[in-house]
């Protein structure tokens, strides 16, 4: 007959093979930027879709809107759902804030001149950050989210949230890097120069 006890660490050793046994949900990688659009260049924007299939004002024969953007390259670790939602000053409810912007979502590559590109999908952003959108998205793809605005007359600072199953990487622009780069060098030929100017007079 077993004793007390050892039927006690028996039941403790199950329970604890059982919480290791069992699947724990897995958090959401949650990634948050900001940026503004005030200055930035402007591109004649896509009209809504997924994925949009006209450019702003094709159909009427107009200029379209041709507004500020600001482009954020990025790649995920796991393929799955990501969600995309943007905020912006001064917004406590979807309609309000001192602007309204807009989402575009590309793969692989942007090029603002050719608007409909690559592009997967196309949406009005609720201001006060709630989703935007949704996509299926693929690991180490490339993909670029541009904000912009609705109008011609929005533009201005946001906060963008994406968040999804896998982890989300900021992929750094080239020209930021080579000024990055550059503004090291500069900073070491100045450190040299100062150094060889104290050992002269040393």
């Amino acid at each position: 007959m077993l004793k007390p006890i050892f039927v006690t660490k028996l039941i403790a050793l199950g329970l604890g093979l059982a919480t290791l046994c069992t699947p724990t949900p897995t958090e959401a990688a949650v990634l948050t930027y900001q940026g503004d659009t005030t200055n930035q260049p402007t591109w004649r924007r896509t009209a809504p879709g997924d994925p949009p299939v006209l450019v702003s004002g094709e159909r009427d024969g107009t200029m379209g809107m041709i507004v500020p953007y600001s482009v954020f390259q990025f790649v995920i670790e796991e393929s799955g759902l990501y969600t995309f939602g943007s905020t912006v000053p001064g917004a406590t409810s979807p309609v309000d804030g001192t602007w309204d912007n807009f989402l575009v979502l590309y793969q692989d590559s942007f090029n603002p001149t050719k608007q409909l590109t690559n592009v997967l999908i196309a949406n009005t952003t609720p201001n006060n950050g709630s989703p935007a959108f949704s996509r299926q998205l693929t690991a180490q793809q490339n993909y670029f989210l541009v904000t912009t605005g609705r109008r011609v007359t929005d533009f201005g600072a946001f906060t963008n949230t994406i968040s999804g199953s896998g982890k989300i990487v900021a992929v750094p622009e080239s020209d930021s890097t080579l000024g990055t780069l550059a503004a090291v060098g500069a900073g070491l030929l100045l450190y040299n120069r100062k150094r060889a100017s104290a050992n002269i007079v040393n």
